[in-house]
Protein backbone atom coordinates (compact mmCIF):
# COMPACT_ATOMS: atom_id res chain seq x y z
CA UNK A 1 0.00 0.00 0.00
CA UNK A 2 1.37 3.66 -0.88
CA UNK A 3 -0.20 6.50 1.13
CA UNK A 4 0.41 10.19 0.94
CA UNK A 5 -0.88 13.62 1.96
CA UNK A 6 -3.67 14.68 0.50
CA UNK A 7 -2.90 17.65 -2.47
CA UNK A 8 -6.68 18.84 -1.25
CA UNK A 9 -7.55 19.90 2.29
CA UNK A 10 -11.37 19.34 1.94
CA UNK A 11 -13.29 16.09 0.75
CA UNK A 12 -17.54 16.92 0.07
CA UNK A 13 -19.01 13.69 -0.30
CA UNK A 14 -22.34 14.20 -1.92
CA UNK A 15 -25.05 11.59 -1.63
CA UNK A 16 -26.56 10.26 -5.50
CA UNK A 17 -27.95 7.35 -4.45
CA UNK A 18 -30.76 5.98 -6.40
CA UNK A 19 -33.19 3.15 -5.39
CA UNK A 20 -35.08 0.53 -7.43
CA UNK A 21 -38.29 2.28 -8.35
CA UNK A 22 -40.84 1.19 -5.61
CA UNK A 23 -38.66 1.16 -2.93
CA UNK A 24 -40.34 2.43 0.63
CA UNK A 25 -37.35 4.69 1.76
CA UNK A 26 -36.22 7.89 -0.40
CA UNK A 27 -33.50 8.05 -1.83
CA UNK A 28 -31.27 11.61 -2.52
CA UNK A 29 -31.17 11.02 -6.41
CA UNK A 30 -35.02 11.52 -6.57
CA UNK A 31 -34.27 14.75 -4.08
CA UNK A 32 -31.98 16.34 -6.36
CA UNK A 33 -28.02 14.29 -5.18
CA UNK A 34 -26.73 14.64 -8.68
CA UNK A 35 -27.65 17.99 -9.59
CA UNK A 36 -26.38 19.19 -6.11
CA UNK A 37 -23.26 17.84 -6.74
CA UNK A 38 -22.81 19.03 -10.22
CA UNK A 39 -23.64 22.40 -8.53
CA UNK A 40 -21.07 22.22 -6.24
CA UNK A 41 -18.38 21.12 -8.66
CA UNK A 42 -19.56 24.41 -10.59
CA UNK A 43 -18.93 26.79 -8.17
CA UNK A 44 -15.57 24.92 -6.51
CA UNK A 45 -14.24 25.04 -10.45
CA UNK A 46 -15.90 28.75 -10.54
CA UNK A 47 -14.18 30.09 -7.76
CA UNK A 48 -11.13 28.36 -8.58
CA UNK A 49 -10.82 25.98 -5.71
CA UNK A 50 -10.20 22.45 -7.36
CA UNK A 51 -6.71 21.54 -5.29
CA UNK A 52 -8.19 22.72 -1.96
CA UNK A 53 -11.61 21.70 -2.38
CA UNK A 54 -12.79 18.33 -4.25
CA UNK A 55 -16.37 17.03 -4.59
CA UNK A 56 -17.38 13.43 -4.79
CA UNK A 57 -20.47 11.29 -5.34
CA UNK A 58 -21.55 8.68 -2.90
CA UNK A 59 -23.62 5.95 -2.26
CA UNK A 60 -25.95 5.91 0.67
CA UNK A 61 -25.08 8.41 4.10
CA UNK A 62 -28.24 7.76 5.68
CA UNK A 63 -30.73 10.21 6.59
CA UNK A 64 -32.74 9.32 3.82
CA UNK A 65 -35.46 10.94 5.22
CA UNK A 66 -33.46 14.23 5.47
CA UNK A 67 -31.93 14.07 1.85
CA UNK A 68 -30.09 15.28 -0.14
CA UNK A 69 -27.52 14.77 2.10
CA UNK A 70 -23.64 15.18 2.38
CA UNK A 71 -21.09 14.80 4.61
CA UNK A 72 -17.82 16.97 4.51
CA UNK A 73 -14.07 15.74 5.85
CA UNK A 74 -12.07 16.36 7.92
CA UNK A 75 -14.42 17.56 9.66
CA UNK A 76 -17.09 15.02 10.01
CA UNK A 77 -19.76 17.59 9.18
CA UNK A 78 -23.24 15.68 8.56
CA UNK A 79 -25.45 18.16 5.90
CA UNK A 80 -29.40 17.39 5.24
CA UNK A 81 -32.12 18.38 3.67
CA UNK A 82 -29.82 20.58 1.41
CA UNK A 83 -31.54 23.06 -1.40
CA UNK A 84 -29.77 24.52 -4.23
CA UNK A 85 -29.59 27.82 -2.64
CA UNK A 86 -27.49 26.41 -0.04
CA UNK A 87 -24.58 25.85 -2.34
CA UNK A 88 -23.05 29.01 -1.66
CA UNK A 89 -22.90 28.53 2.03
CA UNK A 90 -21.93 24.77 1.77
CA UNK A 91 -19.03 26.19 -0.32
CA UNK A 92 -18.29 29.33 2.49
CA UNK A 93 -18.14 27.58 5.38
CA UNK A 94 -15.49 24.88 3.72
CA UNK A 95 -12.92 27.56 2.42
CA UNK A 96 -13.32 29.71 5.93
CA UNK A 97 -11.79 26.86 7.91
Amino acid sequence: MLKFDSPFRTALFVCTHKRPDGHPKPCCADRGGAELRGELKDLVKAQGLEMEVKVFSSGCIGACDQGPVAIQYPTGELMMGIKPEDVPTILDSITDK
